[in-house]
């Protein structure tokens, strides 16, 4: 299973669009792993989790063909992980000769009204044939293709069903991708419980601060996880442990990729691939 970060930042990216705080400035000077567009991650080139502001030009700079991703799971329906309109974009006179036809689509009541009032808006014929939505719920195992997901409840977004997902593909494969979330609960670990997981993928959105947030994670949280799944059997030596939705004013990627390497965790980038 090859994993690609298309982005890795919090809602306001890196540097944020407005900040002239140090870590800001110094990421604008540097540029590199420094910069983080909003996170979203690509599964083997056919399935997308979240679509926020930066998927078209993400796409251009990494030579994605988005015509090929078959299967998209959105997280929640907060700007940085939604942008509903690209999806005006696909089929009819806009987007031909696509290799997959139609994009199956999967998220909470709130996406998928953001995602079908979009389409509903279409003039176009063919772009709402390009898209099927289906709501799904938490606990809810769907098939897609050679994976099947589980929308498992994230602490996040109050006022709708914010998800996280395990992904697990018919070679084995078993990766949870869990970001905009706090700390996973108690049903959560016990959906895992049995599991064996190749990968986490956690939000790291507080990076290495001493602070609390009941509905994101840092560093010393990812560890509270990583203990938990390991004592558990969930995890083991030979899971990865990897660390995104990256904030601003957090300290730059070199002091975060040590002190996560510390904790036997890796700090992500954009435009990293990992081989699982």
């Amino acid at each position: 299973m090859i994993l690609t970060f298309m982005g890795t930042g919090a809602s306001e990216g890196v540097p944020g669009a407005f900040c002239q705080c140090p870590d800001c400035m110094e990421a604008r000077k540097l540029g590199g792993r420094e910069l983080r567009s909003r996170s979203q991650l690509l599964v083997n080139r056919d399935l997308l989790i979240d679509m926020g502001p930066e998927t078209y030009w993400k796409s251009v700079l990494y030579g994605i063909e988005l015509s090929r991703v078959k299967y998209l799971f959105i997280t929640h329906s907060h700007c940085d992980h939604l942008e509903e309109k690209l999806l005006g974009f696909r089929g009819a006179w806009f987007g031909r000769e696509m290799i997959e036809p139609v994009l199956y689509a999967y998220g909470n009541e709130k996406v998928a009204q953001k995602i079908c009032t979009r389409l509903e808006g279409c003039q176009a014929a063919g772009i709402k044939e390009a898209c099927c939505m289906q709501t799904v719920h938490p606990f809810e195992t769907l098939q897609a293709g050679n994976y099947s997901v589980t929308a498992l409840p994230a602490i996040h977004a109050p006022g709708e069903e914010a998800f996280i997902y395990l992904i697990e593909d018919k070679e084995g494969k078993s990766v949870l991708y869990a970001t905009d979330t706090g700390n996973l609960t108690e049903d959560t670990y016990a959906f895992l419980n049995g599991k064996h997981l190749n990968c986490v993928i956690m939000d790291c959105t507080l990076g290495a601060k001493n602070v609390t947030d009941t509905y994101h994670m840092g560093l010393r949280d990812n560890r509270v996880i990583q203990e938990r799944l390991n004592s558990m059997g969930i995890a083991d030596a030979n899971t990865r442990f990897l660390c995104t939705h990256i904030s601003h004013g957090t300290g730059g990627y070199r002091y975060l990729a040590e002190c996560a390497e510390r904790l036997g965790m890796e700090l992500v980038w954009d435009g990293m691939e990992a081989e699982i």
